[in-house]
């Protein structure tokens, strides 16, 4: 009985350390084959996907400087925001008329954010050749439409 109990409880364990071993490599493989999101301002991720030559790279840049400045005030300001609106929120008694307010700022900051992207967009295929200028087309569609499944684009 106790050379079977120490049986059950060795094939336990080594079941548990297949287990383990099996799941971190499968994720360790995964992990490496993964590619991070990126975003439409990546100057130089747009330079490797659209083959960029120097003279558009050099024309793009002081945009792109500009644009992840203020792509990072307008962060701030949103956040600031929605600490302000939880804070109201979390008050025994709050009031609608600050919560509005502060839901009127998330949004004009969230707004403003998107004119700035819808500009950088433009401004970044005045400079792009036809044929990367499509490809920059499906890029944009993909990220923007990234919580639509492509079936339904």
């Amino acid at each position: 009985m106790k050379k079977a109990l120490w049986m059950m409880m060795v094939t336990v364990l080594v079941a548990t350390a297949v287990s383990f071993a099996a799941s971190r490599w499968l994720v360790t493989r995964t992990a490496a084959d993964r590619v991070a999101i990126p975003t439409l301002h990546d100057l130089a991720w747009l330079e490797r996907e659209l083959g960029l030559t120097a003279d558009q790279v050099a024309a793009l840049e002081p945009e792109a400087a500009g644009l992840s400045r203020r792509f990072d005030e307008l962060c701030a300001a949103h956040c600031d925001a929605r600490i302000e609106l939880g804070t109201e929120l979390a008050r025994p008694a709050p009031a609608a008329g600050r919560c509005r307010e502060w839901l009127e700022k998330m949004n004009a900051a969230q707004a403003e954010s998107e004119r700035l992207m819808l500009d950088h967009i433009l401004k970044v295929r005045a400079v792009l050749t036809e044929a990367q200028a499509q490809r920059y087309g499906r890029l944009v569609c993909d990220q923007v439409c990234s919580m639509v499944p492509p079936e339904d684009r």
